[in-house]
């Protein structure tokens, strides 16, 4: 039987399909999502019935995407897992056996991923805006605001990118653990101290590039919720679509000249 890339991509999504992980994962972070969504929601309708004020269009959006900035680790580490579980078990001898040119394991893995995760992800954080501005009521901001459904968008699409990044640190470092404690240093920690120790007239031009700050510039209004100056929605997803390749192709490379 001739090997083909749909055959590769069959195989790949029945593997991510079969693993119970794979659910689990994702349906609790869905769960935990729209359930922190909603409680953000009540807290800020709270602090406006104590007199804090309405909040603008800007923040009301911010309020209902604030939990991503909590669940894309886990986005991510579902990415890491994809290819690092392989290592794990040892499966991946046999995957590389029968795939030997070996970046059609890794597009196969990339593009089955990507379409699980872009109609779950858009659900995802639809019901994360609408379950917050349900409780935020007549404060709240709605789907028919002007730079609303970007944001859904752009966070559904935020989240995509990030999992990718993780299949892409994933394939670089296959070990679990280290690929995992790379994905936070890169995201969390990494941007943290690189934000303080930068000298505030370079901070903006800097930080933009960062993919966590791209990541969030994607689903913001007007810039809100970011301390940094960033680029447009839509340019700050082409720099964290860059970074997605960049991993990927390097991951890519090292898998092609190193056993499995």
């Amino acid at each position: 039987m001739r090997l083909t890339f749909p055959r590769v991509l069959r195989s790949e999504w029945s593997k991510l399909l079969s693993l119970r992980s794979t659910w689990l994962t994702l349906g609790v972070m869905a769960v935990v999502t729209v359930g922190l969504a909603g409680a953000v929601g009540y807290g800020v309708h709270r602090s406006v019935l104590g007199g804090g004020g309405a909040p603008d269009v800007a923040r009301a959006v911010s309020a209902g995407f604030l939990p991503v900035d909590f669940v894309v680790l886990v986005v991510g580490v579902f990415g890491v897992l994809q290819m690092t579980g392989e290592y794990g078990t040892g499966s991946i001898r046999s995957t590389l056996t029968a795939v030997p040119r070996r970046w059609p394991v890794v597009c196969a893995k990339a593009v089955a991923q990507a379409a699980l995760t872009v109609p779950l992800m858009t659900v995802v954080c639809l019901g994360s805006f609408l379950v917050c501005q349900a409780f935020l009521g007549a404060d709240g901001a709605s789907l028919g605001d002007p730079q609303v459904p970007r944001a859904v968008a752009g966070a559904a699409a935020g989240l995509v990118l990030t999992g990718l990044l993780g299949l892409g640190v994933g394939t670089l470092l296959r070990h679990s653990a280290g690929a995992i404690t790379a994905l936070v240093a890169a995201m969390f920690v990494g941007p943290a101290l690189l934000g303080a120790a930068l000298p505030a007239d370079r901070a903006d031009d800097v930080m933009r590039f960062v993919p966590t700050v791209a990541a969030q510039a994607m689903y913001s209004v007007d810039g809100s919720g970011n301390p940094f100056k960033t680029f447009s929605p839509a340019v700050s997803a082409l720099v964290l679509a860059g970074w997605v390749a960049l991993l990927l192709l390097a991951g890519t490379l090292v898998l092609r000249r190193r056993d499995a």
